[in-house]
Formats: structure tokens, C-alpha cells, sequence
């Protein structure tokens, strides 16, 4: 493939999901080269947990992962981020697998084993759904979150977000005028952990805070519910 058609990779950065630990680094490898980031991890809870911790525009995962499966993975991921773009690699196109990877609303299902230029090729078509410039969603009121760099600007001035507290406003705005259950909440912001009821009103208080008491209403017995101003 034209190395300088494989320069438009430099838009992407990667997290790739997967155990086998000789192809995990060849894939990782292979993109390194054009993507402006690739990250490797090798199941699907460190898979989950990096995902939250940093900033991936596509992920790479295989099926069969220790600890999580790629397709519980990519169901929590795109949960939390229902615009995440997720490639599903496999051995076995099981009919299970294929109706549970289209059911989560999957980019793209390889599978292996398969030439390096398959998946760039699947790289390249997933630049188009990637927004061009910086998306932002409008909180009202002087208020953006900014998706990529997951940082809260009021006006031109940033407000300091914790991690906790920029995953949960992140989750609220993936439901933003719906309820956010409290599982839900707890599943996207507190993935590998519990988090009480009382926890999660003090996060959500402190979000209050930082914004505007109004914008997130609490829902009794349910969840919350992010009521933006038209």
C-alpha cells in the first residue's frame, strides 16, 4: 500500500486489545509507524481500564481475552461512548459472535488470520467517521466539554475535571436527555469497582459544583438525567 496514503493513519490513536502476545506486538508494530498513537494491552480488563484513562479514537480487540472478553469490552466501551469506533478481531465467526459484534454496533470484524493491509484498509474508512476539528458538546450557559482531551471549558476557561468526575459527565452526556441508571453509571464510571448510591450523589454534587445545580436532575430510585437548555 502507498506509504503516503498510510500517512492519513497519523489522525488515529489506537488501543489494541489482545492476548496473543507475538501478534499484539506485530499489529502494534505495523501501526506504530503511521498512527499518531498505538497502545497494546493483553486482556480485556487492562483493555477497559486504559481505554478510560486515556484517549483512543478506534480499538482493536480480539474475542477470546483473559479476564474480559472482547465483546463484553466492546459493549462497556461503547456504552460509554456510543460514537467509539471498535474493530473486532477473531478466529472464529461463530454466529453468536457476528450477531452480538453487529448488535454493539461494530466498525468492522476481521478475521484471522488476515494481511496487514485488510486492516489498514479498515483504518483508512474509519478516518471518515472520525469528526473533523474538535468535538465538543454544549452543556448551556457558557459550558463545553470537550470530547478528546475530556476537559470542561467554561467560556475560553478550563474547569478542572478529576478522572471520576470527567467519566461520569461523560456519561451523563452519552445520555443527555434520558436517565442515566445508577448502574450504568457505576458500570462506566466505577468499571472495576463498587460504588455506593451515597458515592455517586457526592460525585454527582460535585459536578454541580463545577457547573450548574439544574443540569443534572436527580431521577428518585432510578438514576440522573442531564437536562440541557435547548
Amino acid at each position: 500500500m502507498n506509504k503516503e496514503t498510510l500517512k492519513l493513519l497519523k489522525k488515529l490513536d489506537v488501543l489494541i486489545v489482545e492476548d496473543d502476545k507475538f501478534l499484539g506486538k506485530s499489529l502494534k508494530d505495523a501501526l506504530s509507524e503511521y498512527c499518531d498513537k498505538v497502545v497494546l494491552k493483553t486482556d480485556g480488563e487492562q483493555g477497559l481500564s486504559c481505554y478510560y484513562d486515556e484517549n483512543f479514537n478506534i480499538v482493536i480487540t480480539d474475542i477470546n481475552l483473559p479476564k474480559k472478553n472482547g465483546l463484553a469490552l466492546a459493549k462497556e466501551i461503547k456504552e460509554h461512548d456510543k460514537d467509539a469506533l471498535i474493530v473486532i478481531l477473531t478466529a472464529y465467526d461463530s454466529e453468536h459472535n457476528i450477531r452480538t459484534a453487529i448488535d454493539i454496533s461494530a466498525f468492522a470484524f476481521l478475521h484471522k488470520p488476515f494481511e496487514l493491509e485488510q486492516l489498514y484498509n479498515t483504518l483508512l474508512m474509519a478516518i471518515g467517521k472520525i469528526p473533523a476539528g474538535e468535538k465538543f458538546f454544549d452543556l448551556g450557559k457558557g459550558f463545553r466539554y470537550i470530547f478528546k482531551s475530556r476537559k470542561l471549558f467554561y467560556l475560553e476557561e478550563e474547569i478542572h475535571l478529576t478522572k471520576t468526575e470527567a467519566n461520569l459527565l461523560r456519561a451523563l452526556i452519552n445520555n443527555a436527555g434520558e436517565t442515566t441508571t445508577q448502574e450504568n453509571i457505576e458500570r462506566s464510571v466505577w468499571y472495576d469497582k463498587q460504588a455506593t448510591p451515597d458515592t455517586i450523589r457526592m460525585y454527582i454534587n460535585k459536578l454541580r459544583v463545577k457547573l450548574y445545580h439544574e443540569l443534572i436532575q436527580n431521577v428518585q430510585g432510578y438514576g440522573y438525567r442531564l437536562a440541557v437548555p435547548d
